[in-house]
Formats: C-alpha cells, sequence, structure tokens
C-alpha cells in the first residue's frame, strides 16, 4: 500500500455506516419488544412495574393490618369447645374386681368475654394506627421518588442521544474541513497542518463515537428497568417550547413550611414519633388492672355404672350457665413491666432524633434544589446568548477565511467552542428540570399533573433510544 493512500482520509459517509452498524446490533442485543414513550408514559409504567415501588406497596399492605389486628383486642372473643369420649372402669368391692362396661361421655361449653376496661390495649390501637400512617406516608414517598428515578434516566437517555448528536455534528464538520484542506493543499493555496489537525480531531470523535453509543445503551437499560419493557425510541425536549421561568420556586420560605406540611419523609418519621409516644404509655399500662365481662354456656352428658351396684344404665345430664366480671390485677412480673417501659422510652428519643434528622436532611435538600432551580434559570438564559454568540463567532471566521485573514484551522476551533456551548446548554437544561422534579418530590407534589407539565415540553417525532444513525 502506497504513503498516499495509507494517508486516504475515510469518506464522510463510511464512518456513520460503521456507526449505524454497530448501533443496530446493540438494538439486537435486548432481544424484546420496544416502542416509543415518552415521559409521562414512563412513569405511568415505573408505578405499575418498579420493583422497588412494589416491594415498599407490599410491605405497606402488611403494615395496615395491625391496626385490625390492635381492634381485634377490644372486641368480644368467642370460644367453644366440643368432647367426646368413652370411659373404661373398675370396680373392686369386698377384694372383688370387675369391670364396667365402657360409657360415653359428652362435654359441650361456650364462652364469651368482652373486654371492658383494657388500657393497654387501647394505647396499642393508637400505636397501629400511628405506624400505619408511617408506612403509608413511607408508600408515598417512595411513590416520589419513582418520579425521581424515571426523570433521571429519562433524562440522562436524552443526554446521551444529545451528546452523539453533537458528535456526529462534528465529525461531519471536521469531514468537510478535511476534505476542503486537502483540495486547498492540492490546489497550492492550503496548508498542511490544517489536514494534520483535523485528521487528528476526527479520529478521536470516531473513538469518541463508541464510548457514547455504550452510554446510551447503559442509560435506556436503566430506563427500561424502572418501566418494565423495553425502549426503541424516546420524545426529546422542544427547546423552543421551553420558557425556564415557569419553572421558578418563587421563595423558599413557603416552601420549607409547605415540606414540613406534606413531605411524605417527614410526615413518615413524624407518625413514628406518635406512635412510639402511644408505646410508652402502652408499656406503662401493663401496670393497671383490667376488667373483663365473662359469659360461659356448658353442657356435659354421660352414663354412670360405678355406684349402681349392677349393669343398669344410669345416664346423667348437666347444663350450666354462668356471667360475671373478671378483674385482674398485675402484682409482680420480676420487673417484665419496667424493662419494657425503659425500651419504649429509648425507642421513642431515638425516633425523635430521626425525625429532626429527618427535617434537618429534607431542608438542606430542599434548599440545594432550589438553588439549583434558580441558577439553572439564569444558565438557561446565559447560555442561549453564549449559543447566539458562538454561532456569531463561526459565520465570521468562516468569512474570515473567504477574505484570507482566517484559516480552516480558525474555523474548526471556533465550531468545536460552538458545540461545546451546546453540550453545557442540554447539561443545564436537564440539570434544572431534575432539579425541579426533586424538588417537588420533596415536597410530595410529584404527580401525574408535574409530570404533564414537563411532557408538553416535548416534541411530537420521537427519536431512537439507542440511535441507529445521526441526525
Amino acid at each position: 500500500m502506497s504513503e498516499r493512500a495509507a494517508r486516504r482520509p475515510a469518506r464522510p459517509g463510511s464512518a456513520a455506516r460503521h456507526l449505524r452498524a454497530l448501533a443496530a446490533s446493540l438494538l439486537v442485543i435486548g432481544g424484546s419488544p420496544a416502542w416509543a414513550i415518552d415521559l409521562l408514559e414512563s412513569y405511568r409504567l415505573a408505578l405499575q412495574n418498579d420493583r422497588q415501588y412494589r416491594i415498599v406497596q407490599a410491605r405497606t399492605k402488611a403494615e395496615e393490618e395491625a391496626v385490625p389486628q390492635a381492634w381485634s383486642q377490644l372486641l368480644p372473643n368467642i370460644g367453644a369447645s366440643i368432647t367426646r369420649n368413652r370411659t373404661e372402669t373398675e370396680r373392686t368391692q369386698s377384694g372383688k374386681t370387675s369391670t364396667v362396661p365402657r360409657s360415653p361421655a359428652e362435654t359441650d361449653a361456650v364462652q364469651l368475654r368482652q373486654p371492658i376496661l383494657r388500657l393497654r390495649s387501647a394505647f396499642a390501637l393508637q400505636q397501629a394506627r400511628e405506624e400505619v400512617k408511617s408506612a403509608q406516608a413511607d408508600l408515598q414517598r417512595e411513590k416520589q421518588s419513582v418520579g425521581v428515578r424515571v426523570a433521571a434516566a429519562y433524562f440522562e437517555t436524552l443526554l446521551s442521544r444529545d451528546r452523539l448528536s453533537l458528535l456526529a455534528a462534528q465529525r461531519r464538520n471536521i469531514e468537510a474541513r478535511l476534505l476542503g484542506a486537502q483540495k486547498a493543499l492540492e490546489a497550492g493555496t492550503g496548508v498542511r497542518t490544517d489536514i494534520d489537525e483535523a485528521r487528528a480531531q476526527l479520529d478521536k470523535l470516531r473513538a469518541q463515537e463508541i464510548g457514547l453509543l455504550q452510554n446510551i445503551r447503559v442509560t435506556t437499560a436503566q430506563l427500561e428497568v424502572l418501566i418494565g419493557q423495553g425502549v426503541d425510541t424516546v420524545a426529546p425536549i422542544d427547546v423552543s417550547r421551553m420558557t425556564p421561568e415557569v419553572f421558578d420556586p418563587g421563595e423558599i420560605d413557603p416552601l420549607l413550611e409547605l415540606a414540613m406540611e406534606k413531605s411524605p419523609d417527614i410526615m413518615a418519621r413524624a407518625a413514628e414519633l406518635e406512635a412510639s409516644k402511644s408505646a410508652i404509655r402502652a408499656a406503662k399500662a401493663d401496670h393497671l388492672p383490667t376488667l373483663d365481662f365473662i359469659a360461659s354456656y356448658n353442657r356435659s352428658f354421660g352414663e354412670n355404672r360405678f355406684f349402681t351396684g349392677s349393669n343398669a344404665l344410669s345416664p346423667f345430664e348437666i347444663t350450666s350457665n354462668s356471667y360475671g366480671l373478671q378483674l385482674t390485677i398485675p402484682i409482680y412480673s420480676g420487673g417484665l413491666t419496667q424493662s419494657r417501659v425503659r425500651e419504649a422510652v429509648a425507642q421513642s428519643e431515638e425516633r425523635k432524633e430521626r425525625y429532626f434528622y429527618t427535617v434537618n436532611s429534607a431542608q438542606l435538600e430542599l434548599r440545594k434544589n432550589f438553588m439549583a432551580i434558580k441558577e439553572g434559570i439564569a444558565q438557561f438564559r446565559a447560555f442561549q446568548q453564549a449559543l447566539a454568540s458562538a454561532e456569531q463567532a463561526v459565520l465570521s471566521n468562516q468569512k474570515g477565511v473567504l477574505a484570507g485573514t482566517r484559516t480552516s484551522l480558525d474555523v474548526l476551533l471556533v465550531e468545536q467552542q460552538r458545540f461545546q456551548v451546546e453540550l453545557e446548554f442540554a447539561q443545564a437544561r436537564y440539570g434544572m428540570l431534575a432539579a425541579w422534579v426533586r424538588l417537588n418530590s420533596l415536597i410530595g407534589t410529584m404527580d401525574d399533573e408535574e409530570f404533564t407539565r414537563l411532557n408538553d415540553l416535548l416534541t411530537t417525532a420521537p427519536v431512537p433510544a439507542v440511535a441507529a444513525g445521526h441526525p
């Protein structure tokens, strides 16, 4: 192979064909059916299929049974017993032993117990109700977390795709510059440096494209795991529809107050704290008397031949009804009650500290995301201006090449700067929206309505989640 042939650059379309073939092979790897999807549908599917959310749902359903179980200790308890047997007996009289034939015996009993005064059970019911509130708040918190995870995975998928698109655009530009530089060199008006610089940039981009394709596959897989379905295409954000000021959270103080009232995490820890207080009262109530109403019915039937002196039958039947009050007074339990009280007090102290820790953490996270949204709004407008300036710089350098005051390398450099601005602009957009989702989740308001607001920013024409080519 000649040196000229070895240095010949790849045709502009060859890299694209290679990239499409690689992307197509990645699409086949999954092997599962896939379709176009948007952000709102992703959220709704995740609520149905996200394994972590379903785990919490099942746990909450189990914990909700604590209330009927505690309530049952204050309701009537009715029990019945039925006994059927036969008795064999021997009789000894005046040194003579005789066997009495088997005699049947029946015993039936029914008892009703109605608690009248059981303070421990009453406090245990209060405790169970608060624990159920905590479990339901934890479920709501997990639902908010589903929204955060879906939005993060969706935006990461879009950002990875944007990176690849920008890289593809850079590649096309550099290939065109390389071709122009080669023609200029052949015509005697160009310089060898322009060719070498363009070829070096092109080789670098081709290597980066392979890594970005893999990154797209990974981010798409994260979204697929959350929604439980394969993903073929995702709807991108239409920047022209974005007005960042509509996401302005306003002032921080009202948000902090709202978080104290509606934050699922804070509500869960507050309910746990109240449950621990009821647990203390229940433990102390073990010292107190209990009073129950008891009513019973008993019936006994049998045959007695033991004392008759003959084999004659002597059947009998006894029935009895009784009712009354039973007072139970605890006196001493070996220190068990005092130990349980100390245990409940210590657990209550732990939950109090956990509650205040949760409040402080939630407020800190709220402030961080609040500032991230404010910063994102400012960055959005700044990057809009920076992008316009970068495009103007490219245009000016292109004119400078025609005028002979700029080289192709100068144009290449300013184009690279423009692409970097576009990438940073995309990162700022997704970062602002992700912070907005996290802020709403902290105060428990990230729901279908808010996801619909985000979904309205998407275009109607979805793009490949794992690109089969470049736009």
